[in-house]
């Protein structure tokens, strides 16, 4: 299929729903660069790792190549970026940044999730010894290990606190993206998992410090973080009770109502984050939320996408860009099977009539 045959997705409820968000007139200066079309594309969880869901890779880099074809001034990943927090999969994640020539500060942008800083179970196997593993991690020297791995991505940004990372602010053409951390430290009551968010006082308190601040004059604010505002049932991505007992205990984002009432605020038009496997562009108390963690896996709409925030002629408009690449599937596993004959054990495609093995690597969990 074509690539000229992108079709484009949401576009039709937000022209219904939310007009084109015009930016305040003092940011239409004669400067010829405040006039120029400016892209900004968001994605989110593409979970990569040397190991497991080795399609999300080949996936990722499909979906990295068409974004530069398609153009694209700066480039927005809301955590989730490699599935293991291990060393060598940080390094897979730089290494394939350098080779599409992202590893600049001002062509990207990113914050952690939960396998960024944790890591999560696998394989089946694994669930039961994933309680024990988490643990054990250890939480601050895996931002270290994240920020480390991206450094260069955080060049000239602002930080509110010189021994901390986030927030953070970055000016990328009209918009001031704000960098998040909502990602909590484990905890037996609140975080057992690892996959809840939540936002420390601290970072309130340094948002709160914003309203007052000339950093957002003449700039639209972006506020980047890795957890979602919707509900998995409530919203309809699932009607599946079990789900709602899940989401409730170990998938939410606690404080969200207060959240949003600072990012108002702060006159926040978007907010970019992932968690839930799924592309879309809904709306919070006047807020448009954009969830980019459908990009390259797991989502009902089984091929690549992006979300685009776009400027142009002083106007923001955002929509999700739905490209006619299927997304890669997992290759079927080799099977071991014994011949009738009593020969020794030979291989066989997975597409035989023996059962799988019995570790088997679990789809992918937010």
């Amino acid at each position: 299929m074509n690539i000229d045959t992108v079709s484009c997705i949401e576009q039709r409820d937000l022209a219904a729903d939310s007009p084109p968000f015009r930016l305040p007139s003092d940011l239409n200066s004669p400067s010829p660069s405040r006039y120029r079309p400016y892209s900004l594309i968001h994605i989110s969880d593409p979970h990569l790792s040397r190991q497991y869901y080795r399609e999300h890779l080949k996936s990722f880099k499909k979906l990295l190549r068409l974004i530069q074809l398609e153009g694209c001034d700066h480039l927005v990943i809301s955590g989730d970026i490699v599935s293991t927090a291990d060393p060598d999969d940080f390094f897979l994640a730089r290494e394939l940044f350098s080779h599409f020539s992202l590893l600049d500060s001002s062509k990207l942008t990113v914050v952690p999730g939960n396998h960024d800083i944790f890591g999560g179970p696998h394989r089946a196997v694994d669930i039961l010894s994933f309680p024990q593993h988490i643990r054990a991690v250890d939480y601050h020297r895996n931002h270290a290990l994240f920020r480390e791995a991206f450094r260069e991505t955080f060049h000239g940004v602002t930080f509110f606190d010189a021994k901390e990372s986030y927030p953070f602010l970055k000016r990328v053409g009209p918009f001031m993206i704000i960098g998040l951390n909502s990602i909590p430290p484990w905890s037996v009551r609140s975080n057992i998992l690892g996959t809840n968010g939540f936002l420390d006082d601290r970072q309130i308190e340094a948002l709160q410090s914003l309203s007052e601040s000339p950093l957002l004059r003449n700039a639209v604010p972006i506020i980047v973080l890795h957890h979602h505002f919707n509900d998995i049932v409530a919203d309809g991505i699932s009607d599946n009770s079990f789900w709602r007992l899940i989401e409730s205990r170990t998938m939410r984002l606690r404080g969200r109502r207060r959240l949003l009432k600072v990012f108002k605020s702060l006159n926040v038009r978007y907010v970019l984050h992932g968690h839930i496997h799924r592309n879309e562009v809904y709306e919070r108390s006047g807020i448009l939320l954009s969830n980019g963690a459908g990009a390259v896996c797991d989502d009902p709409v089984r091929y690549l996408k992006y979300n685009r925030l776009t400027f142009d002629n002083g106007e923001c408009r955002i929509a999700t860009r739905l490209l006619p690449i299927p997304f890669e599937e997992s290759v079927a596993p080799l099977r071991y099977v014994r011949s009738r004959t009593g020969l020794p054990l030979r291989s066989s495609q997975a597409n035989g009539a023996v059962k799988s093995p019995s570790i088997q690597t679990l789809p992918q969990m937010s």
